[in-house]
């Protein structure tokens, strides 16, 4: 099968004035990469077809596809907007449980092709509202996230961009890290927010988007864990921080809002349905672990290894609580069962 297909990419108003990044070329890194080849790829992706699309952003789409009966990712990036100085980091990155496996990639005319494994339920945003995952489960994917994070941070990979859809679920429900999204990708203006608190503000609610560059190498920056309490929050009270109103404009939810926390009232923007699951010392931690990863002022933020064991500590308050009721509810079954036999 050859290519015929000419995928478009969504370019930002401004992306004209912006000067081609000095990025080591492709063909330098190919020779360390493993390379799959352009026509296995056309195949997988039915030529690059629009229904194969699963994710479109600035300078990049994401398709869906199969290769030796292995569900895959392709991640077609022009090249202009790319940090390919990331890519032969993220392919000598040891598995771990908690990342995306990266697979290889492929060189095709100005555009570089990432294929990487495609966890079986997508994307974490598609969960956090709803029914879908309950609090244990939540603890979980949270402990997941952090442990893939602890495990770049242990390799010195660097973490730009995170955010909730850079995280992917399994058929297990196991939290996956896309490292693609939050390493490789250059600073594409608006490819999507990241949220920054301002401090020192009137107005609790008030927040900015931003972008901000940063010099120099950084692997899990205090910046990165701030964006993790935010993940930690919008998992525990069950909504996004960020949507799209009628008018596709991003909004910030108020679940953010600092006053619940001074106040004592986190649980008032909490799911109804999550809160009555909730052993209250699981809660405690965790939200007291949300607001430090959030604390305006960077060197009082945990490390990650720190969150890391704190998440454990929540997960086996939780589980204790939970093999608690469950031996409660049989012991009054039990004695439903002899009362009637009595």
């Amino acid at each position: 099968m050859s290519f015929t297909g000419h995928p478009s990419f969504t370019e930002p108003p401004s992306l004209s004035s912006v000067p081609p990044r000095n990025w080591p070329k492709s063909a330098e890194i190919l020779r360390d990469i493993v390379s799959i080849p352009l026509k296995d790829i056309i195949q997988a992706t039915n030529n690059f077809a629009d229904e194969k699309i699963i994710e479109k952003g600035y300078g990049w789409i994401v398709y869906k596809g199969e290769l030796s009966g292995k569900k895959l990712a392709f991640v077609l990036v022009n090249e202009r907007y790319i940090d390919t100085s990331h890519a032969f980091m993220l392919s000598s990155l040891p598995e771990h449980l908690n990342i995306v496996p990266f697979i290889g990639c492929c060189d095709m005319e100005g555009k570089m092709i990432f294929v990487i494994e495609l966890p079986t339920r997508g994307s974490l945003d598609k969960y956090v509202t709803g029914e879908h995952l309950t609090w244990l489960m939540r603890v979980r994917i949270c402990h997941d996230i952090a442990s893939g994070l602890h495990h770049a941070e242990t390799h010195e990979m660097a973490i730009k961009d995170l955010n909730i859809s850079c995280v992917h679920i399994d058929e297990n429900w196991q939290a996956k890290i896309q490292l693609i999204k939050c390493t490789m990708l250059s600073d594409i203006p608006q490819s999507f927010y990241d949220i920054i608190r301002r401090p020192y503000t009137d107005t609790l609610d008030e927040v900015v988007f931003a972008r901000p560059y940063i010099e120099g190498g950084w692997r899990i920056r205090p910046l990165e864990i701030y964006y993790f309490g935010v993940i930690l929050l919008e998992l525990l009270c069950g909504r996004l921080a960020v949507t799209k109103d009628e008018d596709n404009q991003q909004f910030l939810n108020k679940l953010l809002a600092s006053e619940h926390y001074v106040n004592g009232t986190l649980t008032e923007i909490v799911d109804p349905v999550l809160r009555v699951q909730m052993n209250r010392d699981s809660f405690n931690v965790f939200k007291e672990l949300a607001y430090a990863c959030m604390n305006m002022y960077e060197y009082k933020r945990p490390r990650i290894s720190t969150i890391v064991e704190q998440l454990q500590k929540v997960l086996k308050l939780q589980q204790g609580f939970e093999i608690s009721q469950h031996q409660q509810v049989s012991y009054c079954q039990f004695l439903h069962v002899v009362f009637l036999f009595y």
